[in-house]
Parts: C-alpha cells; structure tokens; sequence
C-alpha cells in the first residue's frame, strides 16, 4: 500500500479545523452590544410621595423670652417657614386633603372665601387686615393661592385651638410655603396659665402645653383631577 506523506492526509484536517476555530474566535471576540439607557424614574401618583412635603409638618413658633409690658405674651421672631416642591405627574393637579391642627392667636382676613361654614377660620385668598397679630397660612404657587388658617372676627388675647380638614389643590412641581408672620415681637403665648385657653395641646404631637403658637399638617388623602 502506497503511503501518502503524514502531510498530505493533515492537511486538509487541519484546515478544515482552522475554519472552524476561526469561526469559533469570530463569535469570541464579537464586542457585547450596548444595554439600553436604564429609564428616567416614573412620575407616581402615589399619596406617600405626591404629597409628602405636607404629611406629619410641625411648625413652631416658640418664645425667645418674656414680655413684661404684656404678661400674657412673650418676645418671639417674626417669621417661620417650611417649603417644599410637590411631587407627582408633571401637568396634573392634584386635590389634597389636610387634617389641619393648630394652636393659634387670632387674626382677620380681609375679603376671600370661607368654604367651609363649619370652619370660617380657614380662608382662600383675601389680605391680612392688620399686621400686628400672627397670621398662619399656606402658600401654593401653582394654582397661585393662599390658605389662611386662623382667621377669626376679632382680634383679641385668645388662644385658639383649631382640629378640621379642608382640602385645596397642588399642581405638581408646585412650591408650597407653610408660614407664619407677625408684623410685631410679640405674640399670645399659649405657655402661660393666665386663662383656660393656655396651656392646651395636640394629642400625639405636642402632648405636653408648648410655649408660643404651633401648627400640625397631615395628609388625609390625594386625588388627581
């Protein structure tokens, strides 16, 4: 039997082979294609993140010292402030619903809307009649509004206690404004034991009297037009 060189009979083999692995190199090397950009966060209509600036917000006015001219009073600073940005889908506009507990001097509001005859101390819109006394409101950019808390028919040395719910409307991306301003350094100081409108509280906030003037937001529900 003729025997062919070892050459011969590899040759084709190992060319054959050589495809193959040069095949098997190609799928290899082969650059991975690009993941895909991750998405941008969903805008959410979920109560605890469209509204959670308003949820469980305490502001505090409390005395800095005393005010001898008036016992029932005390000295504080003017002005206090909380802001946040509202959340959910951009172009909505959302109802939302407050339980609105506040201890507060009283103070008028000149024109707006009392929308809620049980509550005439809560008012849309409408201007502060005098300066000189506490007024607490919250302010909306968008729907451009303000919400007055303690709105009453006289001016007087009174602590009020307030314990309702009103429901006014937030567009997302809207700048809120939870303030409290007086005009004077002085304001009615629920601290005091000078009359049985003193020393009040709010159950599971403040549940021992504060000094000063306070004010307690919580978010009942939220619903998109």
């Amino acid at each position: 039997m003729t025997e062919f060189p070892s050459s011969s009979r590899r040759g084709p083999l190992a060319a054959l082979v050589a495809v193959l692995l040069a095949g098997l190199g190609c799928g290899h090397s082969k650059s991975p294609e690009a993941a895909p950009p991750a998405a941008a966060p969903a805008a959410t209509d979920d109560v605890a993140q469209v509204a959670a600036g308003f949820d469980k917000l305490f502001l505090h006015d409390p005395c800095t010292g005393p005010f001898p001219p008036q016992p029932d009073t005390c000295a504080h600073e003017r002005r206090h402030e909380k802001s946040f940005t509202f959340g959910g889908t951009p172009g909505k506009v959302y109802d939302v619903t407050l339980h609105i507990q506040g201890i507060f001097e009283p103070t008028i509001i000149k024109d707006g809307q009392t929308p809620y005859p049980d509550h005439p101390y809560f008012k849309v819109g409408g201007t502060v009649d005098a300066i000189d006394w506490s007024h607490w409101h919250i302010e909306v950019s968008e729907p451009k509004q303000t919400y007055w808390l303690n709105h009453y028919p006289k001016f007087s040395h009174t602590i009020y206690k307030e314990d309702y719910q009103a429901t006014i409307p937030v567009a997302a991306g809207a700048t809120v404004v939870v303030r409290v301003i007086d005009g004077n350094d002085r304001q009615i100081d629920n601290g005091k034991t000078t009359g049985p409108d003193r020393q009040q509280t709010i159950a599971g906030v403040a549940d021992k009297p504060l000094e000063g003037q306070m004010l307690r937001l919580d978010v009942v529900g939220v619903k998109a037009r």
